[in-house]
């Protein structure tokens, strides 16, 4: 019975996590230090009042524009060094609960740095309805965005598992042992 529930709870993780979201880039040269961020959102179920937020660094990202966001969103692009100092913002806001993530997402940017611009760091944002503010639910940075854990991590977690398992067996073959040994007189 533990075995099958230890399995159980495996199983369970491997689900939880197998619907876990990605968020993945290309960025694509459009001649000299023009470049087109474009992304691929998936696995994500958004409630209403969430934005994708993603963030460039004014020192590597002079003008954002030509922004464009799924059919279920709105898209705000904010400027970087706008005030002085501050990140340049694609900011994608929906209104609707379970919004469709089938794009297009995608800006152009101005890149200041050399050779090819790299992953930015991604957000996403809760707000009330009042548009206020309320809490962050993802914040990951990196060329490929994800929450599902590395198969490092699922190979530890399931060495724990079966670990418990085999020792939750070992344990109760030792008692059954004891017991049929007092029962031997």
């Amino acid at each position: 019975m533990r075995i099958k529930l230890c399995l159980l709870l495996w199983l369970g993780l491997l689900a939880t996590v197998l619907q876990a979201g990605t968020i993945q880039y290309q960025a694509i040269n459009l001649g000299g230090n023009q470049f087109q961020y474009s992304y691929l959102i998936s696995g994500f179920t958004l409630q209403a009042n969430q934005e994708i937020d993603i963030r460039f660094d004014p020192t590597l990202f002079g003008t954002l524009s030509n922004g464009v966001a799924g059919s279920d969103f709105s898209l705000l692009l904010l400027q970087p060094n706008n005030p002085p100092g501050a990140s340049g913002d694609y900011a994608a806001f929906t209104a609707i609960a379970n919004p469709s993530l089938a794009g297009p997402f995608r800006v152009d940017v101005t890149f200041l740095g050399s050779g090819q611009p790299g992953g930015q760091p991604f957000f996403i944002n809760q707000y009330d309805s009042a548009h206020n503010f309320l809490f962050t639910d993802l914040n990951q940075s990196g060329t490929t965005v994800s929450v599902i854990p590395e198969p490092g991590s699922f190979t530890l977690c399931g060495a724990g598992i079966i670990l418990v398992c085999l020792w939750t067996v070992r344990r109760r073959a030792a008692v059954t042992g004891r017991r049929d040994s007092r029962t031997e007189y």
